[in-house]
C-alpha cells in the first residue's frame, strides 16, 4: 500500500495541530499544565496528520478529471 499524498507535510501539520491545540487548551483554561492529555494531544495529531496525508488528494482522481476534460461529449 503506498501514500498518496505527503507524509512528511502530514507529521509536521499534525505535530504543529496538537502541539498547538494542547497549549490553547491550557492557556483558555479548559486542561490544567500537568494533565497527561498534553502530552497526548501532539501524538494525537501526528496520527491524525498522517490520516489525512494518506487521503489526499481529497479531489478527483487524474483520471476522472481528464476523461471529463475531452471535447465531443
Amino acid at each position: 500500500m503506498t501514500m498518496r499524498g505527503h507524509a512528511v507535510l502530514g507529521v509536521f501539520s499534525g505535530l504543529f495541530f496538537g502541539v498547538f491545540l494542547a497549549v490553547t487548551l491550557v492557556l483558555g483554561g479548559v486542561l490544567p499544565l500537568n494533565s497527561v492529555l498534553v502530552t497526548i494531544m501532539p501524538v494525537l495529531g501526528i496520527a491524525y496528520g498522517l490520516l489525512m496525508a494518506k487521503m489526499a488528494p481529497f479531489g478527483r482522481r487524474r483520471a476522472e478529471a481528464t476523461s471529463e476534460a475531452e471535447p465531443g461529449n
